[in-house]
């Protein structure tokens, strides 16, 4: 069917996951699925605090695409990153996503 956006699925470890592709087809198949996960994440909070181990051991990726895709995504403005040092206790991430996108 023609001009209709299908719900794209990627393959996890355990389950699969889905994107509504309407206003992301700039972006590639991989980025769809990293901002789809990090969009499945922050569903209870708010915003997703996982690291960059955690998403690339669930979707198998290396952690320097994911550094690549996660820049992409914000240039795109899919999402929003904010980082806070907590002294010796290292550093806490938020990905926020754009509220465009959480329908």
């Amino acid at each position: 069917m023609e001009g209709v956006e299908r719900p794209l699925f990627f393959p996890m470890k355990t389950n699969y996951i889905t994107v509504n592709m309407q206003g992301l087809s700039k972006l590639s198949f991989t980025e769809k699925a990293v901002f789809s996960y990090i969009k499945s994440l922050s569903k209870d909070k708010g915003y997703c605090f996982a690291s960059n181990k955690h998403i690339c051991e669930a979707l198998t990726l290396k952690d320097r695409t994911l550094y690549r895709i996660l820049n992409r995504l914000e240039q795109s403005a899919c999402i929003r990153r904010e980082t806070k040092s907590l002294g010796f206790d290292g550093k806490q991430r938020r990905i926020y996503i754009n509220p465009q996108f959480l329908s």
